[in-house]
């Protein structure tokens, strides 16, 4: 559940990539883009272990966090890609 809206945001966020007019600016936020899905791999990676184990282990939790924390970077520096034109 926590995943699924974790990749919900990605995907908003490539579209919304999509029409940033700014070529520079939409390379430096697909590279952004490329480190959001790296931490959301390793964290679906852990829930795996979780579902294994049975309960949340804090790494997973850590991972989630960062995960939230990129992507709200990354929102941030979509809307002032698009502020810049």
């Amino acid at each position: 559940m926590v995943m699924d809206k974790l990749f919900q945001r990605l995907d908003s966020a490539e579209k919304a990539i999509a029409l940033v007019k700014n070529k520079v600016a939409r390379r430096d936020l697909l590279k952004m883009v490329r480190a959001v899905d790296q931490a959301i791999v390793a964290a679906d990676q852990e829930s795996v272990e979780c579902r294994r184990n049975k309960r949340e282990t804090p790494r997973y939790r850590e991972l989630v966090q960062r995960v939230n924390d990129l992507l709200t970077n990354l929102e941030q520096h979509i809307t002032f890609a698009n502020l810049l034109g």
